[in-house]
């Protein structure tokens, strides 16, 4: 049966696995299964995917859906060619997670792929829409492999978009706390933005950024997600300008995982001199 070309109704943490991966994917770095902490980081099941509509604002409205001749109507695929297809690219997905290099240790989470499909089956581009996972290299890669892909026709011969998530498990050798919501991020990362103004917009409307912070209060990993085209160059600068951070919110023995919206241009203005800088300022100012 195939699905509509309507967004259909996903929550995707409750999806369920399809069983004709699953075997593939129960144990993909070792012979025979075991404990998380047993075994080497793992790519879990992609849970299946889902069209997406171009909304009037957006997509269909862009250039590259002009290119692809989306209109009205999109193409249409069944679950089966997209999983099937995508099963013969597993080696490459689980490959992208030696990109991460010691960030193994605690890496783990989703990566939401959005492919745009023209009426061939060949990707016109793929996004990275969300992503907990944390890791740009990781994530490019990915980026990479499904613009390798060749997907059947869809129905119709009709360009389509459609959603697919990859999960990564880590090896568990650090412990990860996801932390949302704190002052001392808020703060920090209102310290630090300025330093991203010089790469430039990672995609027109912003981009989410997902990192890790040590427990020495640097950034050992991020990761970037958005809405649209991305500037991979841009990307890469900002994934460079915050692994220099140091925060302040730190935890013992743990990684912290954060999030934050970076937007689509930042000031570059300068951060405020400090104390001493302002009071030398002075004196030199008094002995004119």
């Amino acid at each position: 049966m195939k699905s509509s070309s309507s967004v259909l109704p996903v929550q995707p943490r409750l999806l369920p696995h399809a069983l004709s991966l699953l075997p593939l994917l129960l144990c993909p770095f070792v012979a025979g299964c075991g404990s998380d902490a047993a075994q080497g980081p793992r790519a879990s099941h992609p849970m299946k995917y889902r069209h997406i509509v171009a909304a009037d604002e957006t997509f269909d409205r862009s250039p590259a859906a002009r290119e692809m001749g989306v209109q009205n109507e999109v193409g249409v695929y069944e679950s089966a060619d997209i999983e099937e297809t995508l099963a013969r690219h597993m080696e490459e997905v689980r490959g992208c997670l030696g990109r991460a290099g010691r960030a193994r240790k605690y890496l783990s989470g989703k990566v939401v792929l959005r492919f745009m499909v023209n009426g061939e089956g060949r990707p016109q581009d793929v996004l990275v829409v969300a992503t907990d996972l944390g890791n740009y290299d990781v994530e490019r890669c990915l980026v990479d492999v499904g613009r390798r892909v060749k997907f059947p026709a869809p129905s119709g011969h009709k360009a389509t978009t459609f959603e697919y998530p990859v999960e990564f498990g880590s090896t568990r050798e650090m412990a990860v706390q996801d932390l949302d919501d704190s002052l001392k991020i808020d703060h920090d990362v209102s310290v630090f933005m300025h330093s991203l103004s010089s790469c430039g917009p990672v995609t027109a409307n912003g981009a989410l950024a997902s990192f890790y912070i040590e427990p020495n209060g640097l950034i050992g990993s991020v990761g970037l997600a958005g809405e649209s085209v991305f500037d991979e160059e841009a990307g890469a600068c900002m994934v460079r300008e915050m692994r220099r951070w140091r925060m302040s919110a730190t935890l013992p023995g743990r990684m912290l995982r954060c999030r934050v919206n970076i937007p689509a241009f930042i000031a570059s203005a300068e951060p405020p001199p400090s104390r001493r800088a302002t009071l030398s300022a002075a004196s030199r100012t008094r002995r004119r």
